[in-house]
């Protein structure tokens, strides 16, 4: 059994963003899509797709295990797509001194 779920209250806590991206997580989104295109991380995530039902994995011997791992895949890149288009509108909410949007990282109030 994996790690994730064998210790499942560890790994459902943000662990990988400092505290300045807490703050601001649309930092982390400027960041990633400033090192990647979007169909550069469309290809990405179909290799590990394709290469996890291609290969012998015993992970995914079980068609509702592939069937997970698809659906999977189609949410995160749903979520790619979601998370540059709020960077988009982020951008041309804001003025830019540089290759990203200035962001004001206290809470705002919604509209």
């Amino acid at each position: 059994m994996s790690k994730f779920l064998q210790q499942r209250e560890l790994f459902d806590k943000v662990l990988l963003l400092n505290e300045e991206e807490k703050s601001d997580p649309l930092l982390v989104v400027e960041r990633f899509f400033g090192d990647y295109r979007l169909n550069e991380c469309r290809h990405q995530l179909w290799t590990m797709v394709e290469t996890c039902l291609t290969t012998e994995n015993d992970n995914y011997t079980d068609p509702a295990e592939r069937g997970n791992l698809l659906h999977h895949y189609r949410d995160l890149e749903r979520l790619l797509e979601a998370s540059m288009l709020l960077l988009k509108k982020g951008a041309k909410k804001t003025t830019t001194s540089g290759p990203f949007p200035q962001h004001d990282p206290r809470p705002h109030a919604l509209d």
